[in-house]
């Protein structure tokens, strides 16, 4: 909502160093407003509810409660990740976290997705297959 009230402001500027208002103002406004929109509607659709790891499934309170999904890291910015969250019975969907501050809850979340990343991955190498692979 602030970016788009700065993106009107910049149009204002903008608009004001124009003798008459021509198509490229409009043009401009137009462009401003869609996007605000858009980020908007988005913003607001965005999934609610919280995560849970219970030490070998990830859970989302937003779907079926009992229901465990997959979870892949898709970015990782220290104070910030995206991952992406696949149900079972659900389309896949993403999700921004981010560090609040004075949140203690932050850095054991943030242990949890990397090494549950490890733990998948390492499930799915088979001991005598990874020293065949390499002799490849």
């Amino acid at each position: 909502m602030a970016m788009g009230l700065l993106a009107l402001v910049t149009l204002a500027v903008f608009a004001q160093g124009q003798t008459p208002l021509d198509a490229r103002a409009l043009v401009l406004a137009i462009a401003c407003v869609v996007t605000t929109c858009i980020a908007f509607i988005g913003w607001k659709k965005s999934p609610q509810g919280s995560l849970r790891w219970d030490g070998q499934h990830w859970y989302w309170s937003g779907l079926n409660a009992g229901s465990a999904c997959q979870l892949s890291t898709l970015m990782d910015f220290q104070s910030a990740v995206v991952v992406l969250i696949k149900p079972e019975v659900h389309a896949p969907f993403s999700l921004w976290l981010e560090e609040a501050a004075s949140d203690t809850s932050w850095r054991p979340l943030r242990r949890a997705i990397i090494s549950s990343q490890t733990a998948s991955d390492s499930k799915s190498k088979k001991p005598g297959r990874a020293a065949e692979e390499d002799l490849a």
